[in-house]
């Protein structure tokens, strides 16, 4: 099943809900009309992103309007694939339903309504604490180490002796030191992990990547480092953390939903935005739930991602289909199902043979 929105819609609240917001940017909108769109935005406040997004003097309207076409297209693609399974029809059929209603819902109403599902923000962040303690030199080492270790689609869920949660994402991995909280709170971590930190304003807690360390109190945040992978990420859902970057004397200080994009490859690319949320769930956060969600990613990442969480190798036979960008939250399914709302977007071809992958 696909999910976009929060709660259960019919289409006439939606068609609404977009006839409202492009009234009130054309300025056509009655006070009556005005009102009924603040009563449909407190009752479905997914949609309070876009009537903030189209409220922004540099809004992109042509680029928002194809991301969320795309978005659409998800929603509706397991909306109606859902329907004609249950009616015995086959995929074919779903495709031939969901293109006229993709092309009706394209014109001047949903291009002025753009960004609706489509950014569902909060693409992920970045940076370094360049903080040393013992816990971390011993952990390095390897000595007396404890760790956490998940392999490829499959999740943990960890407590640490300090009470701290963490959620680790596949083919991730954690490690701490036995001796965790006699002195200092240090945890390694690779891949992607949630944490959910006990406060302890005499012990902060950091978390060592390859690229960054961060620095907490009591926090929740996300931090996304995994090996080859172009950039760092940590989104900062409540708390306060501090920041410096490796091999660097800019230092930062994060407050609840702020985020840090951090390019390996370019330091000084770093900039601060703010963090979006779509009916309170950050996109960073969407795994924990078994989520797949993807904000304007080329296919080339996006592969890399679900090779992570179903065990499989992509072959790219079609370069130009490793550019494809997407958009899109859906719940996690199987892969097949996945593969054919990206080429319902943007056309490919795929075979699968024994886990691996051939997009061509």
């Amino acid at each position: 099943m696909i999910v976009l929105y929060s709660g259960q819609m019919d289409e006439n609240t939606e068609k609404r809900i977009y006839d409202l917001l492009s009234k009130k940017m054309t300025g056509d909108a009655s006070t009556e009309e005005l009102q009924a769109l603040e009563n449909l935005l407190f009752r479905y406040p997914e949609f309070r992103f876009l009537h903030d997004e189209l409220g922004k003097p540099d809004y992109d309207q042509d680029a928002a309007a194809e991301r969320a076409l795309q978005a659409f297209a998800v929603h509706y693609y397991g909306k109606f694939s859902q329907d004609m399974a249950a009616a015995g029809h086959d995929d074919k059929a779903s495709t031939r339903l969901l293109v006229p209603i993709v092309k009706q819902r394209s014109g001047k109403v949903w291009l002025k309504a753009a960004a609706v599902i489509a950014v569902p923000f909060l693409l992920g962040l970045g940076f370094y604490l360049s903080l040393h303690d013992t816990e971390a030199d011993d952990i390095s080492a390897g000595k007396d180490v404890s760790e956490m270790v998940t392999q490829k689609a499959s999740k943990s869920k960890i407590r640490l002796p300090d009470g701290t949660t963490v959620m680790l994402n596949a083919d991730s991995k954690i490690s701490y030191s036995k001796n965790f909280g006699a002195h200092s709170r240090s945890v390694i971590l690779e891949g992607e992990a949630y944490f959910d930190v006990v406060s302890n304003a005499e012990s902060p807690f950091v978390i060592h990547t390859e690229n960054a360390d961060i620095r907490v109190l009591g926090t929740t945040l996300n931090v996304r480092s995994y090996p080859g992978e172009a950039k760092f990420e940590t989104s900062l859902i409540n708390g306060k953390v501090e920041v410096s970057l490796k091999n660097s004397k800019k230092a930062f200080i994060l407050k609840p939903s702020e985020k840090l994009v951090l390019p390996k490859n370019n330091v000084s690319a770093l900039n601060l935005t703010q963090v979006r949320m779509l009916d309170s769930a950050v996109v960073e956060t969407a795994w924990i739930k078994g989520q797949l969600s993807f904000v304007d990613e080329p296919f080339s990442a996006i592969a890399a991602e679900l090779e992570r969480q179903y065990n499989v190798t992509f072959e790219f036979n079609n370069t130009d289909a490793m550019q494809h960008r997407y958009t899109g939250i859906f719940d996690k399914t199987k892969i097949e199902d996945v593969l054919n709302i990206l080429k319902l977007i943007k056309p490919f071809n795929y075979t699968i043979t024994n886990n691996t992958v051939i997009i061509f």
